[in-house]
């Protein structure tokens, strides 16, 4: 076993360990919400709890592969067993992406003012979110048929010179190329569009958190902290997790690009590229803990005097509850 696959394993060890353990601890909390504590409960979870499930199938499919590929594990999948992995991890990636987006949005509208465009659909937006998931999970399932007819276990093919490739299964580019070319314009369009409207909306809702914070200060003057402004540290954790999606996806999809369309294999690049697609799933879950009044009311003695400042978005919250 190389040095290089050894720092690999260790790496996507503790990335996945870490990432299922948030995801899981998120997961319980949501349940829990729903579960026994109905008041605690707020519409947006439902968005957060399909996204964190969907994160975990993102971390589990690719992750575990991944490490035990890397501790020197041979042969692990079957045809069968790629297709079936690889289908799963990219239904799950894009499921990630268009939920993400559905949360920014959700976000914007609720917490629109009541002279904007958006503020009519305030009340409507809660039954808009169990159809979102189901044109999503169709949309997905959907592109990435192709997926299951392309994908083979590298133990059963040839290694070309170029195509898609992981250290275990491999796109196999003698199919149909109209297949393949459909396949990617549908994954390029359905990419941008959500990336754009996630950063629009996120953008939006960054814009009116800010005019709020101004009127506020107007009125209380220098007696509002920058630390105790709520609205501040919404737009912050907004800007955070936006920016982490941005980030991780654009490295990945370049190295991806690079790694697809290159002359010569490069075995640590496709390492460092499935990497960077599970950062997100990973990193998700650590925002969202460190925002949310819950955690610390339920594992922290501490965690009843939390300020109610220190909600994700408090403004959200306020109107949710009057729902």
């Amino acid at each position: 076993m190389l040095l290089n696959d050894s720092i690999f394993g260790i790496f996507f060890f503790y990335q996945t360990a870490f990432g299922f353990l948030g995801n899981s601890t998120m997961l319980m909390v949501y349940l829990k919400a729903f579960v026994t504590q109905p008041q605690q409960k707020k519409t947006i979870d439902l968005i957060l709890t399909h996204l964190t499930m969907v994160n975990t199938g993102t971390l589990l499919t690719r992750g575990v592969p991944e490490m035990l590929v890397a501790f020197g594990m041979k042969d692990i999948l079957s045809d069968a067993g790629c297709q079936s992995l690889m289908y799963i991890n990219r239904v799950c990636r894009g499921l990630s992406i268009c939920t993400t987006c559905l949360l920014s949005m959700f976000q914007a509208i609720t917490i629109s003012p009541s002279t904007s465009y958006w503020a009519r659909l305030k009340s409507r937006a809660p039954s808009y979110i169990l159809p979102s998931f189901l044109f999503f999970w169709v949309l997905n399932m959907l592109i990435y048929i192709h997926v299951i007819t392309s994908t083979r276990s590298i133990r059963n093919v040839t290694i070309v010179s170029r195509g898609y490739f992981s250290k275990y299964c491999v796109a196999d580019r003698s199919g149909n190329m109209i297949q393949s070319f459909t396949f990617l314009c549908a994954m390029t369009v359905r990419d941008l569009v959500f990336v754009l409207l996630m950063s629009w909306a996120s953008g939006y809702m960054v814009t009116v958190l800010y005019r709020h914070r101004k009127q506020v200060q107007h009125i209380r003057g220098a007696s509002l902290s920058p630390r105790s402004s709520a609205e501040t540290r919404a737009t912050h954790i907004i800007l955070l997790l936006v920016s982490c999606f941005v980030c991780f996806y654009c490295i990945n999809s370049g190295i991806t690009l690079y790694v697809t369309y290159a002359i010569q294999r490069d075995a640590d690049m496709e390492s460092v590229a499935t990497f960077f697609s599970a950062c997100y799933p990973a990193l998700c879950p650590l925002v969202l803990i460190s925002s949310d009044p819950r955690i610390t009311k339920t594992h922290c003695p501490l965690g009843k005097e939390r300020h109610p400042s220190l909600s994700m978005n408090p403004t959200a919250d306020r109107v949710i509850a009057k729902d």
